[in-house]
């Protein structure tokens, strides 16, 4: 561009200097311009005159829909509003007729509802303030515990600061300091105690609060789930009406639509028409301005061939130009017809209105930017051309005019290729138009929905009660996190007793450190004291002897020899005793020192053992910490899993009561056996009493046979004598004794056939018995099985009703946070067309100001030709020269920017 522009500039300055023939063709070529100028502005003042026209009526047919939805809307909330008066009057009405069925009944009920809504407001209240009450009474005991440890410490360390003192100067600390230890110690078990009670009381009370707590929140949850549905089936109803609206809000716009753009496309038809016919009389005017420049070069140049190869080269130059462009917009038409074709009907139809105006917004962003990628390649190549024009050509006095008939041939084939994309927009209407069809479709889809919708609320009563039966499980997971939170309470306070009591110590070791040290301050006082006591003794007993000796020297040498060496003895002796007196001193202060040493040992020792106990506690909170976090994992694992849970409880329930149908029909057929077998073990135990009657009668016949023959041995042992006489007696008695042995054998044999046969028949007996007995064990398992069966589905129904509850209270809260952001979601919504609008008003305005902005430049172009025309003449007017030099400057920086 800056190689254009200083080749502009200097066929700028050639021009003012070329014949005045040269300047008549340019005033011709600057009319011409005008012209062409002045007709374009009317094009561009058209079609912002249109675009403004239409963007005033989509808006106030936008305003008009939304006030008119908005009214509807309005209307329908209040109609909802009456609906909701009237189901709640029936369903109160019928409430009390189902439970009473009399009119002094109902007011009975509604007093009882009021009264049962203000109990549990008074019941919550009152919880609350249970728990604000413990919580100030467990605080109070805390700080009364606080202050009288406080208190404790203070008198402690006066009474030890008092006892050193004391001990010190009588020498009995070792007894009343142990004495002392122990009644502290004494002292701080009691406190404890009484702390560790009280925490009891407090849990305990707080254990009482918390549970019955829970119970109340599950009934309120209850009628909460209730209210819920309602709202639901309410909420299913308002949106079937707004999207009725919806449907005639969209037939009436595109209908209105319809109409605008057909009228805008019969401009936009007529104008692409005039724009055609212009850019072929400029290819024709082109055509031959270039011949007849050619000729007269001619004229000049010697070389026929040249002119011949120079016009040959101008006329493919701007030609091709145009047979690109409209092989280009052959193209284009082809794409357009082609994604047209692609566009099959039945896809559309099966989109939404939001899928729609997405899916046509898409394409014509696609279509923008093929369009501007074209155009942007065209120009390249028409500029790669153009200097290969020029650099051939080399002549300055047609620089001028082929910038200007580039800038019209570059403007003409862009507002052609865009009326292009326009009517190419319009042969989608016909596509805007079928979307009535669609539309029948989506009703359809809208009452198939509205069936479903019907389906989903049937089934959302039947998980109502699967919600309840998971309920229990949910509640025993919660049961788990309030024992974990109780026991974190605990922990906690731990951890701060422990802290407290590490406090103590230090406060403890830090008064220790402070007795020793003025402990060992005072030894050394008292040990520097007595050495200085010890030396002025020492001093004063030397100056008493020397000045005695002085004295009695002047007597007898023999006295003052005895005196001296009575002096002499006495000082050792002196000197003696105080080196006893301190090393025994040093002693005792070697020894107290060992013992505060041992004690400050002792105290660092249980000072550490507290800390490595505070540093367990805390790794078993942050385990405990872990063990919760996993838990609540876990139960959101539990939730996810409860309601697969659900589902496969109802069909193991449906299983489980079919197999128990089918156990309690063979229980019963098993009942049937059982009867006919007691029926026939009683017919077989009759039998068998009567072959029993009928043995027993064979046995006592045996019996007296056997009496018979024991009589008739003794008479013939009595009768030895007559036996002779009676031996034919005796052997018509031995043969009658045969006949009845062997009568007795037979009967023997037929006894023992009875007897095999009763004893087969006991065992027969004995084997029923044993199998009744079997049956009987089975049928009591069975029926115990059943019952114990019974309980467990009891047991888990319950549990799992629940677990529902819980659920159910969880989705409560889920679906007012739920509420909660679609409120500030469709708040947000309203802000950004808020915003939108206010961005498509301020585009209005800038598109209003760049249109006012083009038109001043246009202007200041046909100043500057006009003013270049004279440009010799005002040769004269320096400022003038300037003047146009900066609007020349001006005008070249504005046309190197769009390129």
């Amino acid at each position: 561009m800056e190689v254009v522009n200083t080749r502009v500039e200097a066929s700028c300055d050639n021009s003012m200097q070329t014949n005045d023939d040269v300047r008549e063709s340019e005033n011709l070529d600057v009319e011409i311009l005008a012209d062409w100028d002045s007709y374009w502005q009317d094009i561009n003042d058209r079609l912002t005159v249109s675009r403004m026209v239409s963007d005033s009526v989509i808006k106030g047919m936008v305003t008009a829909v939304t006030e008119e939805a908005a009214e509807n809307i309005a209307q329908k909330e209040l109609e909802v509003a009456g609906l909701k008066e009237m189901l709640h009057v029936y369903r109160v009405a019928m409430d009390e007729k189902e439970t009473v069925g009399s009119l002094a009944m109902e007011h009975e009920s509604k007093g009882a509802t009021e009264r049962v809504r203000c109990s549990f407001s008074e019941a919550v209240t009152e919880h609350d303030r249970m728990k604000k009450n413990l919580g100030s009474l467990r605080n109070a005991g805390r700080e009364q515990l606080m202050k009288l440890k406080k208190e404790i410490n203070q008198i402690r360390e006066c009474s030890s600061i008092k006892r050193i003192g004391s001990n010190s100067e009588l020498g009995l600390g070792g007894i009343l300091h142990e004495n002392s230890s122990e009644r502290w110690y004494d002292m701080d078990k009691t406190l404890d105690s009484l702390k560790t009670t009280l925490e009891t009381v407090y849990k305990g009370a707080e254990d009482l609060v918390h549970l019955s707590k829970t119970s109340l929140q599950e009934w309120k949850q209850e009628q909460e789930f209730q209210a819920e549905i309602e709202a639901l089936v309410m909420g299913n109803c308002i949106r079937s009406l707004e999207q009725e609206f919806e449907e005639t809000l969209w037939d009436r716009i595109s209908g209105d639509k319809g109409i605008i753009w057909y009228g805008r496309m019969k401009e936009f038809s007529s104008i692409r028409e005039a724009l055609d016919v212009i850019s072929k009389s400029l290819c024709i005017s082109e055509a031959g301005h270039l011949i007849s420049h050619g000729s007269l070069e001619g004229e000049a140049w010697s070389n026929g061939k040249m002119n011949d190869t120079f016009h040959h080269r101008v006329l493919s130059n701007h030609v091709t130009p145009s047979h690109s462009i409209s092989e280009e917009n052959g193209k284009l038409d082809e794409l357009q017809a082609s994604k047209s074709e692609n566009s099959v009907p039945g896809r559309l139809k099966h989109m939404s209105k939001d899928e729609l105006v997405v899916y046509y917004n898409n394409e014509m962003t696609t279509m923008k930017r093929n369009h501007e990628s074209k155009v942007q390649e065209m120009t390249e190549d028409y500029f790669s051309l153009k200097r290969e024009y020029l650099k051939e050509k080399g002549s300055s006095s047609l620089l001028k005019k082929d910038k200007e008939f580039d800038m019209l041939r570059k403007k003409i084939p862009e507002v052609i290729l865009k009326l292009d994309g326009i009517l190419a927009a319009n042969e989608k209407l016909p596509v805007i138009s079928s979307n009535a069809e669609s539309l029948s479709s989506l009703k359809d889809r809208m009452e198939i929905i509205l069936a479903e919708n019907r389906q989903l609320r049937e089934s959302l009563t039947d998980k109502k009660k699967e919600v309840k039966r998971l309920s229990r499980q949910v509640s025993d997971a919660v049961e788990r996190m309030g024992k974990h939170s109780l026991s974190e309470a605990k922990l906690l306070n731990t951890i701060r007793f422990l802290k407290s009591a590490i406090e103590d110590l230090h406060i403890e070791a830090s008064i220790g450190s402070d007795v020793f040290t003025c402990l060992l301050n005072e030894i050394t006082d008292e040990m520097k004291c007595i050495v200085e006591g010890s030396l002025v003794e020492y001093n004063v007993m030397r100056e008493l002897y020397e000045s005695v000796i002085n004295e009695v020297s002047h007597n007898a040498q023999h006295t003052s020899q005895c005196i001296i060496e009575d002096s002499d003895v006495q000082p050792i002796i002196m000197q003696g005793l105080s080196e006893v007196i301190f090393r025994e001193s040093w002693k005792e202060a070697k020894d107290k020192l060992s013992m505060l040493n041992m004690k400050y040992i002792d105290e660092n020792e249980v000072r550490v053992s507290l800390e490595k106990k505070v540093l367990e506690t805390e790794k078993t909170l942050e385990t405990e910490v872990a063990e919760t976090e996993r838990l609540k994992l876990e139960i959101l694992a539990h939730v996810d899993e409860k309601e697969k849970l659900a589902q496969d409880a109802a069909t193991a329930l449906q299983s489980e009561k079919e197999r128990f149908q089918s156990a309690t029909e063979e229980l019963e057929y098993l009942r049937l056996q059982i009867c006919q077998q007691q029926t026939l073990i009683s017919k077989s135990s009759n039998e068998s009493d009567a072959m029993k009657g009928d043995l027993a009668a064979a046995l006592k016949e045996l019996e007296l046979y056997k009496v018979d023959i024991c009589k008739l041995n003794k008479e013939l042992e009595l009768n030895k004598v007559d036996i002779c006489k009676l031996n034919k007696e005796l052997e018509l008695a031995s043969e009658e004794l045969r006949e009845a042995n062997e009568e007795r054998s037979t009967l023997l044999a037929v006894t023992q056939e009875k007897q095999n046969a009763m004893s087969l028949r006991e065992a027969n007996d004995m084997e029923v018995r044993k199998q009744m007995e079997s049956i009987a064990i089975l049928v009591n398992g069975l029926s115990k099985a059943a019952t114990d069966f019974e309980h467990k589905v009891i047991a888990d129904i319950s549990k799992i009703y629940l677990r529902l509850k819980n659920v159910s209270s969880q989705s409560r809260l889920l679906i007012q946070k739920a509420n909660i952001l679609r409120r500030t979601g469709l708040l947000y919504k309203q802000r950004l067309d808020r915003r939108c609008s206010d961005l498509q008003k301020a585009e209005a305005e800038v598109d209003l100001l760049g249109d006012e902005v083009d038109t001043l430049l246009s202007l200041l172009e046909k100043i500057y030709i006009a003013l270049d025309h004279y440009s010799p003449i005002l040769q004269h007017y320096p400022g003038i020269i300037e003047i146009l030099k900066l609007v020349k400057r001006e005008l070249n920086g504005e046309s190197a920017r769009p390129v």
